[in-house]
């Protein structure tokens, strides 16, 4: 009996709940880092999402139809990738940050919506249609319109390199998520990336420490449980589960919501407002989203992505 197959927008659905849960600690991670270090607050936001993971295995173990378990050497080497490439991306995006403008630093960070596809072309081969090079294009400019917050004000500092490379990075991190989903169980992967990630930030934060002052940590517990367990527990394992079933074409314009997002929890959390320029890009971001839907649903000569068979 042929088995019947989940309709593909599930997958999209699923994948759309990570740019809202990172668009949702982007302003609790901006007034966590009023009081902590960078490398002490990513330290604990890993740690804090390996735990989350390691308390979800037994719920994605029995909910996964994902067949034969792996032995746990197999996820070690993609654990390592992904862990490196995540906290590499922190890391670079973090450090370019402290040395532009945010608005330089939101330019260049959307740069990702156009190298993913062509990181994924250049080294897995995975070819990229032209539907979906117009959505990562029209993703891109909305992005661009949505972090400039004055069109007069751009201009190149020392960082933007950094933030650049931390582009590249990212862009490599959903182009090795996509690759890597596909070969090993939802919660394996998962639990291993963060794994090494933690791992990483915890080797990159021991000169300084972990330690939360006391005067600060009834406040900043909250925030740290929002970015740990929302954005890097849940949020990075929906990824890893969405993309089994996306090519990274797809699922970085998906992705490329988080600013959308981070911008709209900002106005609500942080008294923040979209001038008119940003409006114009949130609804070039929605629109390059919904394009690249409705081209995965065309008939398969036409579709963003090619069409699989289970």
């Amino acid at each position: 009996m042929q088995r019947m197959r989940k309709p593909r927008g599930d997958a999209a659905a699923l994948l759309l709940l990570t740019p809202i849960l990172w668009g949702a600690t982007f302003p609790g991670g901006k007034i966590a880092l009023r009081h902590l270090p960078a490398l002490t607050f990513m330290a604990w936001s890993r740690v804090l999402g390996f735990l989350t993971i390691l308390a979800l295995v037994p719920l994605l173990r029995r909910s996964s139809p994902e067949g034969v378990a792996r032995p746990w050497r197999a996820a070690i080497g993609p654990g390592v990738v992904l862990g490196a490439l995540m906290f590499l991306g922190y890391l670079l995006q973090t450090e370019g940050l402290a040395r532009t403008t945010a608005t330089n630093a939101g330019f260049i960070t959307g740069l990702y919506i156009v190298f993913t596809p062509l990181m994924a072309a250049a080294v897995f081969r995975k070819r990229t249609p032209g539907s979906a090079w117009v959505a990562c294009i029209v993703g891109f400019a909305g992005l661009a319109l949505l972090s400039i917050s004055n069109l007069r004000s751009v201009r190149l500092h020392a960082g933007d390199l950094l933030v650049l490379a931390g582009a590249v990075v990212w862009a490599g991190h959903i182009t090795a998520v996509g690759h890597f989903s596909p070969k090993l169980p939802t919660w394996m992967l998962s639990l291993a990336q963060m794994g090494f990630a933690a791992v990483f930030q915890l080797i990159a934060v021991a000169p300084t420490g972990m330690r939360l002052a006391a005067s600060t940590g009834s406040s900043v517990w909250p925030l740290l449980g929002l970015t740990g367990v929302l954005g890097s527990g849940v949020a990075f394992t929906i990824q890893v589960m969405a993309q089994r079933r996306l090519t990274p074409a797809r699922a970085v314009v998906l992705l490329a919501g988080e600013s959308l997002f981070s911008a709209l929890f900002a106005a609500i959390w942080l008294g923040g407002r979209l001038e008119p320029h940003q409006g114009l890009g949130a609804a070039l971001v929605l629109g390059a989203m919904a394009y690249s839907e409705l081209s995965a649903r065309r008939p398969p000569s036409m579709q963003i992505e090619p069409a699989t068979v289970e």
